[in-house]
């Protein structure tokens, strides 16, 4: 086994003497993420003035400043800046111990609060060092305070939760915790009059995830901050704070005050919704979208039925008049080129649109298409279909059969030909769009944006696909796929595609359940929910296609059944299988917001073509790049 090399390649005795604070007063602002920049200007300098010994020095704390926080994760606070394929950045454990060592002289020559908690935390997550543990808390604490204003505060919101969950290592009634915890308070409250709509709202969420401050000032201040924003036409704020205030009230377990919150933030995500419909910029196409959204937080905040069918019927009527607005769009590309494509069509500075692009970037596989095909196939070569075959799995069991075709007519060629289909999307459509572009979207997106779960709570908050009690496991798994952890995100989310099904359906009125002979209603299963006409009118047969080709089909990834029943490996998980159905649930949790994300950003006439709201989870052509 090699020995890894040191990072650091100067002599440490001679660290004492270098200035590591001042090349950092050209920063934009005081926080790790933007050190890289300075310390790697003044390697430089000192590289071309012959000062090897500062260069190094600077090199150093330029890698050690260029670990990504990724703090929603504790057990991987830090990530590589960069990966591609089997390469990737420097992270914590590449350090050596001669690294450590060097660390931790440092960490005792700067007085920069960002700079002292990064060096203090690398040793604390490598040597769960106690005294560097709990002098990172102290500076995090420093650091966050000194950001949270505008134009930095983002990077207070993250310094502040890092802060409280080390001080939280030590003990919550410790002197370490409770001043961390005042300090985060008291920048809420001065928060409260930002300019910046959700500074004070994200500063509130950290309390709440920590259980810090008093609920019932909190709940006042969020419900005068969303009441004002009402009166502004800023619904998307006041929204946000009502959903806060709710959260608080939650906290104080005020059930009455909690409801009372829930339904005012609802019924502000309708306005939004009615202000799309009229106006410059109208779109019917992003107000229905909105407003399905909001009929699905109004029931689950236990609106009215009365309400909710005034606004069904005012979706319906939205619905109607959005087709107006639609437009087909297609490309044709050379498939060498595809991986590149695939990168340039999700690079985008808006995080929400580089997903919405990941998802609705591929069209979901026709099966009439894919039967079109088997068929021709037949045709051309027909001694491959002549005799029967078997599909086995990895100990060489017969999992299933398929017959021959040329050998079948009637009904039973029609089933086999069914199998024959998922077979061949199984085997050439899923695993080509996986290579060629959901991976490498995937990627693209993970290198530019490095989503956290907050980034990504757009996705489940009111998600009509996502029962009420599970946004939280939809949640881990999808942020698992975009960080490439398919281990996590198989587990999580493959076993979730059933009832979320069922409660898709159970919304719109239709019975899941069986009545047996005994009297007890057992729920249907997979197969049988597959096999309802209602299913497939409100899903579409190209997604019911995909999911159950990819869950339950042997001739498919019978997926859902092989991971329930502990058949999938680790390896597996990383395979087509697994991504398939992580973007198949990025793609059908995504379709609720994709019209009113998108329609605002294009004229009223619109660009690309998105899904039909009246069938809002069947296929939706890709977006234009």
């Amino acid at each position: 086994m090699s020995t890894p090399e040191n990072i650091f390649r100067g002599e440490a005795t001679k660290i004492a003497g270098v200035d590591i604070d001042s090349p950092l007063s050209t920063a934009t602002a005081q926080t790790c993420e933007y050190y890289v920049n300075p310390y790697q200007i003044a390697a430089k300098k000192e590289e071309d003035n012959g000062d090897i010994q500062k260069a190094v020095v600077y090199r150093l704390l330029q890698v050690i400043v260029g670990f990504h926080p990724s703090f929603d994760t504790p057990a991987r606070p830090f990530v590589p800046f960069m990966q591609l394929g089997n390469k990737r950045s420097i992270v914590p454990t590449d350090l050596t111990a001669s690294d450590v060592e060097v660390v931790r002289e440092l960490a005792k020559q700067t007085v920069n609060p960002a700079l002292q908690a990064r060096l203090n935390d690398v040793l604390w997550e490598l040597r769960k060092d106690h005294i560097a543990g709990a002098k990172a808390a102290e500076c995090y604490a420093t650091a966050a305070d000194a950001l949270n204003v505008k134009g930095s505060w983002t990077f207070a919101v993250k310094s502040f939760h890092r802060c409280l969950y080390l001080a939280s290592k030590f003990g919550r009634d410790k002197k370490l915790f409770v001043d961390s915890a005042n300090t985060l308070v008291s920048g809420a409250r001065r928060a409260a009059i930002s300019v910046d709509d959700f500074h004070s709202c994200q500063l509130m969420r950290v309390m709440l995830a920590w259980g810090v401050g008093e609920p019932s000032e909190f709940a006042a201040l969020a419900s005068s901050i969303a009441t004002a924003a009402q009166g502004q036409a800023n619904y998307r704020k006041a929204k946000a704070y009502w959903e806060v205030e709710a959260e608080w009230q939650k906290y104080a377990r005020n059930a009455s005050g909690e409801q009372k919150a829930r339904l005012a933030a609802a019924e502000a995500s309708v306005s939004e919704a009615k202000s799309r419909s009229h106006g410059t910029g109208a779109s019917f196409m992003a107000a229905a979208s909105l407003l399905s959204e909001s009929i699905e937080a109004l029931r689950q905040a236990g609106a009215t039925k009365e309400r909710i069918a005034e606004l069904r019927g005012e979706l319906n009527n939205w619905q109607e008049r959005s087709l107006t607005e639609f437009q087909t769009h297609s490309t044709g590309v050379d498939i060498s080129n595809l991986v590149f494509a695939a990168r340039d069509h999700v690079k985008c500075n808006d995080f929400r649109q580089a997903v919405l692009r990941l998802a609705f970037g591929q069209d979901l596989a026709n099966p009439k298409f894919i039967k079109e095909e088997v068929l021709k196939a037949m045709d051309e070569a027909p001694l491959g279909y002549m005799m029967d075959s078997l599909i086995v799995d990895h100990q060489g069991r017969t999992t299933a059969r398929k017959d021959g075709l040329l050998n079948l007519k009637g009904e039973a060629l029609n089933m086999a030909l069914e199998v024959e289909t998922f077979s061949h999307a199984s085997h050439a459509h899923w695993p080509l769009r996986v290579q060629a572009f959901i991976e490498p979207a995937r990627v693209q997106i993970l290198n530019d944006h490095k989503p956290t779960f907050h980034d990504l709570l757009f996705i489940v908050s009111n998600n009509a696909f996502i029962p009420p009690g599970h946004e939280g496991i939809f949640l881990r798994g999808l942020h698992a796929g975009f960080h490439g952890d398919f281990l996590v995100a198989t587990h999580l989310l493959t076993l979730q595609i059933e009832n979320s099904l069922r409660y898709v359906l159970e919304s719109h009125g239709v019975d899941v359940s069986n009545l047996m002979s005994d009297g007890t209603q057992p729920v249907k299963v997979l197969g049988a929910i597959f096999d309802m006409d209602e299913t497939k009118r409100i899903f579409g047969e190209q997604l019911c296609f995909e999911l159950r080709g990819c869950l339950i089909e042997k001739a498919g990834y019978d997926f859902r059944n092989r991971v329930a029943h502990g058949f999938v490996s680790e390896a597996e998980c990383y395979s087509p299988p697994g991504l398939t159905v992580w973007w198949l649930v990025l793609r059908i949790c995504l379709i609720p917001l994709f019209q009113s994300i998108e329609a605002k950003k294009t004229e009223p006439s619109g660009q690309g073509t998105p899904p039909n709201p009246s069938n809002p989870a069947g296929g939706a052509p890709p977006l234009e790049t």
